[in-house]
């Protein structure tokens, strides 16, 4: 038992340190309008025009244009398609939106966001998002 968890950890280690090197060639902010209210991780956000950057490593920062509202936030890379436009995927329980997934322009790698508190507990009741929603960066 000891010795498959030892190996999946080794594997895991070597595809991350093979993915984040892919991310670091795009290190400039996205830009997204949302048109609803959303949680990223723990803190809730209004609807609006944001700038989202990466501020190290696994780590983003989310901030509204009018620099009113901010988030820095855990997350991971993820394996995916390369897309011309950065796009986001929100998970919607309910009537709460919560951001799961950041794609990057031009990359196959994007990432996803860490569950916070409150979506955790949704998942962990067995409450399956409603519905996935879609939003395109510009």
């Amino acid at each position: 038992m000891k010795k498959n968890l030892a190996g999946a950890v080794v594997a895991m280690l070597l595809v991350l340190g093979a993915v984040v090197p892919v991310m670091a060639q795009y290190s400039g902010p996205i830009k997204v309008t949302v048109p609803f209210n959303f949680v990223v991780e723990n803190d809730r956000m209004p609807a609006g025009d944001y700038t989202i950057q990466r501020v190290a490593t696994g780590r983003l920062r989310i901030e509204s244009n009018d620099r009113h509202t901010a988030a820095s936030f855990l997350a991971i890379p993820k394996q995916g398609k390369v897309t011309e436009k950065a796009h986001f995927i929100f998970h919607r329980y309910g009537g709460e939106y919560f951001l799961a997934t950041i794609w990057t322009p031009g990359q196959e790698v994007g990432w996803e966001v860490l569950q916070g508190k409150l979506e955790t507990e949704l998942a962990r009741k067995g409450t399956s998002p409603v519905q996935s929603a879609m939003v395109m960066g510009h």
